[in-house]
């Protein structure tokens, strides 16, 4: 079966300039659909620096996420990676040291869109040059900082579920997850929105930027929250360990007692497939305190949904395209978090707690026709979150 370059008709040799640009389009569908929606509303300067900036922060999470690489190598591909966007020529002989050093087992699997990408780091590095420096500069350093945050936390991970499960201990170590992993992505939105337009003054840029990783962490918290019961399936859990303690667990990994596809080592938590204790998992008490658990992280998120709101506000009203950029992910993330309300739904039912295609249709429709309005933003917000 040929890989994605070929089914496109693009042969190596080929892959500059238009085709190079029609290849990342191509790619950015196969690996997010999601993502792909929000950036396809941009154009021009700013939807080919925001494209690139997600295709790069793609190829360091494919390496983060790998299940077969142990920590230490992650972090020196990751440094690798980093190594590249440390300069603004982006020499060639560190994208191929880089692509150079990714795993043999990838190569054989290059018909996946993940690794088609990583393995045509070659094609998606050299667009960046392409751009003036006030885009390409913030997507440097977004890729270099996002590199080091990936490489710590997989050692965090490692050495966790080598024991057991991967949790974290406090809010504040939530906040630097998502930060690592979602609120720089706020940092490096503002310096293009403000590259892409004069009407983005330096204090209004500073506005901006007090709100700007909290938009970030908005979006991250209520897909922490959406996807805990996956999450668990692979014995990691973000809800914070001193939020769980206040509502009766001694650990985070309680709340999914005979729920989890595996379970830690002897003596740190249940077994796999375990029963639950007599008077815990199943009883109303324990189902009550696990949604109170939630709903804890559900109004975190709201709190972080009204900054990114505000946010979002602060964009000249006149820019369209990138007002929809950030109010189709933020309405859907507001929806998904009305949805499961006090925490309960998570846990009323098998099936994962989404808002429907006609929802999304509906949040696409009404944003296109009120985005240049603030009033309409809040009052409509204030629907969804009361």
């Amino acid at each position: 079966m040929s890989n994605i370059l070929d089914q496109a008709g693009m042969g190596e040799a080929v892959l500059t300039g238009k085709e190079a640009w029609a290849y990342s389009e191509d790619i950015l569908l196969k690996v997010s659909r999601t993502f792909a929606l929000n950036i396809n509303v941009l154009k021009g300067k700013l939807h080919k620096s925001i494209l690139l900036a997600y295709l790069y922060l793609r190829i360091a999470d494919t390496v983060e996420d790998d299940p077969d690489m142990v920590a230490s190598e992650k972090e020196v591909i990751l440094e690798k990676f980093a190594k590249i966007f440390r300069s603004a020529e982006l020499r060639e002989e560190a994208v191929s040291e880089f692509e150079g050093s990714l795993p043999a087992s990838w190569r054989a699997r290059a018909t996946e869109p993940y690794f088609d990408l990583c393995l045509h780091t070659h094609v998606v590095v050299p667009l960046l040059k392409e751009l003036p420096e006030v885009y390409a500069a913030p997507v440097r350093d977004v890729t270099v900082e996002m590199c080091g945050g990936m490489a710590k936390f997989a050692k965090r991970q490692e050495a966790a579920l080598s024991s057991g499960w991967f949790t974290l201990e406090s809010v504040g170590d939530l906040d630097e997850y998502c930060y690592y992993v979602a609120g720089i992505v706020g940092k490096l939105l503002t310096h293009l929105f403000a590259a892409d337009t004069c009407l983005i003054s330096d204090a209004r840029k500073a506005e901006m930027q007090k709100l700007d990783v909290s938009f970030g962490l908005a979006l991250q918290v209520a897909n922490i929250v959406k996807d805990c019961r996956e999450d668990s399936e692979r014995r990691v859990c973000f809800v914070p360990e001193e939020i769980c303690r206040r509502h009766g667990f001694a650990h985070s990994y309680d709340m999914f007692v005979g729920e989890a596809g595996s379970a830690p080592a002897a003596g740190s938590a249940p077994a796999a497939g375990s029963a639950p204790a007599a008077g815990s998992a199943g009883s109303a008490d324990f189902e009550k305190r696990r949604a109170a658990v939630m709903g804890e992280l559900v109004q975190k998120a709201w709190s972080h949904l009204d900054d990114a709101i505000a946010y979002t506000k602060l964009i000249p009203n006149i820019k369209m395209r990138t007002r929809l950029f950030c109010l189709w992910p933020l309405f859907m993330a507001a929806e998904n978090m009305k949805l499961i309300g006090d925490g309960s739904a998570i846990f009323a039912s098998d099936k994962k707690v989404k808002i429907s295609r006609d929802t999304v249709k509906q949040i696409v429709k009404s944003t296109m026709k009120h985005f240049y309005s603030d009033k309409w933003i809040d009052r409509k917000f204030k629907e969804v979150r009361t």
